[in-house]
């Protein structure tokens, strides 16, 4: 009797533990599954570089610097510098924009396609033209 007992106790353990690990594999699923369309294409890349007058190679500041519609941007400073993290999948189009007017020049709205194609950090050397 007991050993009928013994095999009906390690029996059911045996299925308790098989849901209790299905049970587990279906939280984890639900909280951690897949994402939604392909997440392996998209990645962070740091944006860096420098802004300068096309006229006189001066630094240029108060530039803002965006892809994705300003999701993902960064302003140059004084030295015409810039640097932010932006997600990435694939060829991405980096805008330049003159947004403090005119206290040091007028410049035109520029951008630029860039494929980082998996690299850590893309920099781009950018010219603007100066509007009189």
């Amino acid at each position: 009797m007991k050993k009928v007992e013994l095999k009906s106790r390690k029996l059911l353990r045996k299925i308790f533990n098989g849901f209790s690990l299905t049970a587990v594999a279906f939280i984890f699923q639900a909280c951690y599954g897949p994402c939604p369309g392909d997440c392996d294409s998209s990645y962070d890349v740091k944006i860096s570089g420098i802004v300068t007058s096309e006229t006189t190679n001066l630094p240029i500041k108060r530039i803002k610097v965006f892809v994705d519609e300003g999701v993902s941007y960064g302003f140059t400073n004084d030295d015409g510098k810039f640097n932010f993290y932006a997600r990435v999948s694939g060829s991405v189009d980096v805008h330049f924009r003159d947004i403090d007017g005119i206290e040091n020049g007028h410049f035109a709205d520029s951008t630029i396609i860039i494929n980082p194609v998996r690299k850590d950090e893309v920099r781009i050397n950018m010219a603007l033209r100066e509007i009189q």
